[in-house]
């Protein structure tokens, strides 16, 4: 059984992504395949590291009808200004089936103990990642994850294929995420690429895709623990838990404000 760990950044975000790296083979105890997709610029070797150069996907088609259309606007301007988070859907290219399981983790992430109890998790044919309603359900589900008033010509082609109850379902946080490649034979790249523009009204862009393909169509997706152990799985802030916790109680934390 062979296992890849996966980031992705382009130069902007190198710093952040050298550092999730440098986490995860110390602190994380990971001492097997690294790969990082390196989009549209050409970084220094890194040791223990395969570097994967890729140009960045076309959004020219999704960000012309998005001008038409314009999504509810977020802090970020992540619909514009963001357009490189589109590039996680390469993480499902062929060049990953390779290896039998991928782990991804966003440039960024913070790793602060081992990984080896998400390894330990039953992953074959799965894909896993955290529930976006924990740690203590703040009911939040799928709908949020689309403007459903956006685009007028894209709800009957949505429920044409879905049915409308999904919007009333869980869906998964995409900054860490673990998959069997098996299931690159039931879904490709080009099919996310394909409804990234079929479906221009997600709210977090490649979120929504990810989502309707793996929680959606597959079935595959299964929440992460919240626990291993005595310690939390991963965590998106600190801030979220009524525990008052710190880094020293996480394995990952997208965004930690103590370590």
């Amino acid at each position: 059984m062979t296992t890849v760990f996966v980031t992705l950044c382009d130069q902007s975000y190198s710093s952040k992504a050298y550092r999730t790296i440098q986490e995860l083979k110390t602190n994380g105890q990971w001492n097997g395949d690294i790969v990082l997709i390196a989009v549209d610029y050409s970084p220094d070797p890194i040791p223990g590291v395969t570097i994967w150069n890729t140009s960045h996907i076309d959004t020219s088609n999704l960000v012309a009808q998005l001008h038409q259309h314009p999504l509810k606007p977020m802090d970020d301007n992540r619909h514009f200004a963001k357009l490189y988070q589109w590039d996680k859907l390469q993480v499902f290219k062929p060049y990953f089936q390779q290896w039998e399981r991928v782990v991804f983790l966003d440039a960024g992430i913070r790793v602060f103990d081992s990984v080896q109890p998400l390894l330990d998790l039953d992953w074959r044919g799965k894909f896993l990642a955290p529930d976006d309603s924990d740690p203590y359900d703040n009911g939040v589900r799928f709908r949020v994850q689309l403007d459903l008033n956006a685009n007028p010509e894209v709800l009957p082609k949505l429920f044409q294929e879905y049915p409308e109850s999904i919007l009333d379902e869980h869906y998964f946080l995409n900054c860490m995420f673990l998959y069997d490649t098996a299931l690159l034979h039931q879904i490709s790249f080009e099919e996310m690429e394909y409804a990234m523009n079929r479906y221009p009204i997600c709210m977090c862009n490649e979120m929504g895709i990810m989502n309707l393909f793996m929680t959606f169509k597959l079935r595959v997706w299964e929440p992460l623990p919240q626990k291993a152990q005595d310690k939390y799985l991963f965590g998106w802030s600190e801030r979220n838990y009524r525990e008052n916790p710190t880094w020293k109680n996480f394995h990952f934390i997208k965004y930690s404000f103590t370590g």
